[in-house]
């Protein structure tokens, strides 16, 4: 009983993390902003494609394209067991549970390129390609970023990660490692500027491009549902995760998440989207090195004031 109480709450934070997401990107648009539409506006999008017919192309694979949807949102769902709210609000809190978040995700990445290798068409195929190359840009700077909290809190556990910013949050004084993370969150959810698998008009939405109704609307919940995921991981890195005066610990914890997510949305729209030799160029040139230089900085402070934090 206790497994499915989980399994619903976390389906239920998912839903409503996506749903603030769509909220949030509403209100981040450029030009006139009507409260009332941005929070209305996601509910009927999702009911007018509950209401659209969903059709398998010709020749497609039935198989992949059908359970693509579902496996996105399961990798999803899995990542978020082990982000706790408080030190006892948490699904799922394993001592490696910050590796667990970095190797579940990695199915996500497999549904987008089955999403569009089954297709059978050109923007699918060109939307897996980019896809793939996401993968490989992402994974060394965020491994690599989240080591530095890891290395000052001694453990992978997200509840002693977070126990350990006591006094002194990550993002203070590694905040190399928090701007490369966040760099990184964009590429793993394909959020813009980063979003080149789907392409917009060039690819016709690639990844996305055949499919409609409930599995496009369980696509998009799921590319939502990880950004605020991926945020609320950032939280629990480099901003102390529920830690905060006043407030009880999960309030503090979604407050933060939610102001985080509005900032990300906001400061993004305003960029240029990246062309697929530019995002590489950033994740190789610029991120890694980045990230060699955060290592050294977090090894020579937790040796000089070892015992001094958290």
């Amino acid at each position: 009983m206790s497994t499915l109480l989980t399994a619903a709450g976390v389906l239920a934070a998912l839903l409503g993390g996506a749903y603030l997401v769509a909220v949030l990107d509403c209100l981040s648009r450029p030009g006139p902003r009507h409260v009332a539409l941005a929070f209305t506006l996601p509910l009927s999008e999702a009911l007018g494609l509950l209401r659209q017919e969903d059709l398998v192309p010709r020749g497609a694979d039935g198989f992949l394209f059908r359970s693509a949807p579902l496996i996105a949102l399961a990798a999803v769902a899995l990542a978020a067991l082990v982000i706790p709210l408080g030190p006892h609000a948490v699904g799922f809190d394993p001592t490696i549970g910050l590796f667990y978040f970095i190797v579940v995700l990695g199915p996500f990445v497999v549904a987008m390129m089955n999403a569009g290798w089954s297709q059978n068409s050109k923007e699918g195929l060109f939307g897996t390609f980019r896809a793939a190359a996401h993968l490989i840009a992402y994974e060394v700077p965020l491994g690599f970023a989240a080591i530095g909290p890891v290395m000052d809190a001694q453990s992978l556990s997200t509840v002693r990660i977070v126990e350990a910013q006591s006094s002194l949050w990550y993002g203070v004084w590694q905040p190399l490692g928090l701007l490369i993370y966040l760099a990184a969150m964009l590429m793993v959810s394909y959020r813009h500027p980063f979003d080149i698998p789907q392409g917009g008009s060039e690819l016709e939405d690639g990844v996305f491009a055949e499919y409609a109704g409930s599995r496009l609307l369980l696509l998009r919940i799921a590319l939502d549902a990880l950004f605020i995921v991926m945020t609320a991981m950032a939280v629990v890195l480099f901003l102390g995760g529920w830690r905060g005066p006043l407030l009880p610990g999960p309030i503090w914890f979604l407050l933060k998440t939610a102001l985080l997510a509005s900032l990300m949305l906001w400061v993004t729209r305003y960029v240029p989207r990246l062309r697929q030799d530019q995002m590489l160029g950033l994740a190789w040139k610029v991120l890694l090195p980045a990230t060699f230089v955060n290592l050294i900085w977090v090894g020579v402070i937790s040796l000089l004031f070892a015992g001094g934090r958290g």
